[in-house]
């Protein structure tokens, strides 16, 4: 008994032994990050709102550079890391900016930060529902813990992100920020804590094998390494409609309900194709298939983050579909999500400025996810019903050649924009009788007019007229009155 009772007593000691050492190394391979930004203002864009400061947790990679969460240096003006032997925060930069899988890099602008510093290894988890430990650096240089569980992985859009990718599932009852804690499993790094719910006590995290594909292309030119499928789907789970589109008893698959212009998928695919294999692998009626190691997971883990199947970017993908009850395999070139394709920007301004005009005191925008949460947490509920159901609904061109969705968003009050001071958020149905693409187009099209009078047409009939000829006195004078930096922020 009491050797047993020794053995235990020397066997936890030198258990904690191994967790200090791994501990002190940690410290040399976490760093503090601080975000000074200014976010837009879609409501008075021609100035930012306020600066404010932000904390994150940054890892250090090979080649003297940092990884951390993209959405803490959104909208940044100034970067700082700090590290554990250093009461003084350095500078940095961003040299590679991925909004899909929500990871950045950094450079420090003094390249001795890195002297005292180890660079670590991300590895893949080989198992989920299982114990997990997440670390950061405090603010006297010290490694904390948190324990936790990691409890699954989920496949969905990060959230600066379009593309599906893997996500950990985690839960602990200490506390996180979900600002770039490692997530550590029999001391190997698998991951990175990207949100966190104190009041639920349950994350999300990004696992090691997307932080690995991000890293093999960081020296891409393209702005993410990260394929999109182009499509999305939705599950036959009935037998009318297994019956419709010809499903036979002993196949199964998902219907293609919705594809992405400018998408490897726009000219492969169509709408109401039934996916019977993805790659090698069969799918089932809600569009899952087995990995080897993970279990059931989407098809988008096949095309987004399948480099362990021979799919990346520039490649393509076989995909077996049913066509008009037609069994035949296409080709699908493997492209990053294409930008250009979104109608109403979300998620992410890809780090732009909104486009803003200035006219006679009418302030025009396009419409954006950005522009409506300027209503505050619980803007569905306070805008336009209209506006919601065409951000719901529209956010994706249905084709080639839609354009933007133009607002006339507020006026700034004068005596030549009398009767319209209280016009708020209307829609531009058109100029001069003419559908504008954009908001670029639109300025070409009141500068280029050849009218003396533009008439502008809001829905629900509403006109505003623009005396060309008084035009530019207007402008002048309302841009002195409220002391506009300018009246717009492009050239045409």
């Amino acid at each position: 008994m009491i050797y047993k009772i020794l053995f235990i007593f020397v066997f936890t000691i030198s258990n904690t032994l191994v967790a200090d050492s791994f501990r002190d190394n940690l410290k040399r391979s976490v760093v503090q990050v601080k975000v000074t930004y200014q976010r837009n203002n879609f409501l008075a864009p021609w100035q930012p709102k306020p600066p404010k400061t932000i904390g994150a947790i940054g890892t250090v990679i090979g080649k003297g550079q940092i990884i951390v969460l993209t959405n803490y240096i959104s909208d940044y003006t100034l970067i700082e890391v700090k590290k554990y032997s250093s009461y003084s925060y350095f500078k940095a930069k961003p040299v590679k900016i991925d909004y899909e899988s929500n990871l950045t890099l950094l450079e420090v602008e003094d390249k001795d930060f890195f002297n005292d510093l180890k660079p670590i290894d991300f590895e893949n988890i080989s198992s989920l529902n299982v114990s997990a430990t997440f670390c950061q650096l405090d603010n006297s240089g010290v490694i904390q813990a948190a324990r936790g569980q990691i409890l699954g992985m989920d496949i969905e859009p990060y959230s600066m992100g379009n593309t599906e990718l893997p996500q950990l599932e985690i839960n602990s009852n200490e506390k996180l920020d979900g600002s770039g804690e490692l997530i550590i499993h029999n001391s190997k790094i698998i991951g990175i804590v990207s949100e966190f719910s104190g009041s639920k006590n349950s994350g999300k995290g990004i696992p090691g094998l997307v932080v690995r594909q991000f890293l093999r292309g960081k020296n891409l030119a393209q702005k993410t390494i990260f394929p999109f499928k182009g499509f999305r789907f939705r599950p036959i789970v009935d037998n009318a409609t297994r019956e419709y589109f010809g499903l036979k008893k002993e196949k199964s698959g998902v219907l293609v309900a919705e594809l992405f212009p400018y998408s490897g998928a726009w000219n492969n695919l169509k709408i109401n194709d039934v996916i019977l294999e993805f790659g090698e692998f069969k799918i089932d009626s809600k569009g899952f298939f087995e990995h080897p190691f993970y279990g059931k997971q989407s098809l988008s883990f096949i095309a987004h983050t399948g480099e362990e199947f021979g799919n990346r970017l520039g490649r393509s993908i076989p995909v077996k579909i049913l066509r008009d009850k037609k069994e035949l395999i296409v080709s699908l070139p493997l492209k990053p999500f294409p930008y250009n394709s979104v109608q109403i920007p979300y998620s992410n301004s890809q780090g732009k400025k909104p486009l803003y005009t200035i006219q006679n005191g009418f302030i025009f925008l396009e419409l954006s996810e950005f522009l409506l949460q300027e209503w505050g947490n619980n803007w569905r509920s306070r805008i336009d019903k209209k506006l919601l159901y065409l951000y719901d609904y529209h956010r994706i061109h249905k084709n080639e050649k839609s354009g933007k969705i133009i607002l006339l968003t507020q006026v700034l009050p004068d005596d030549s924009n009398n009767g319209y001071h209280y016009t708020t958020m209307k829609i531009v149905v058109s100029v001069n009788e003419q559908k504008p693409r954009d908001l670029i187009s639109m300025e070409k099209m009141i500068q280029n007019s050849e009218n003396n009078l533009i008439k502008i047409e809001l829905e629900n009939g509403v006109e505003v007229v623009l005396d060309k000829s008084k035009l530019k006195e207007a402008n002048e004078k309302i841009q002195k009155k409220f002391r506009l930096g300018k009246l717009k922020n492009f050239e045409i």
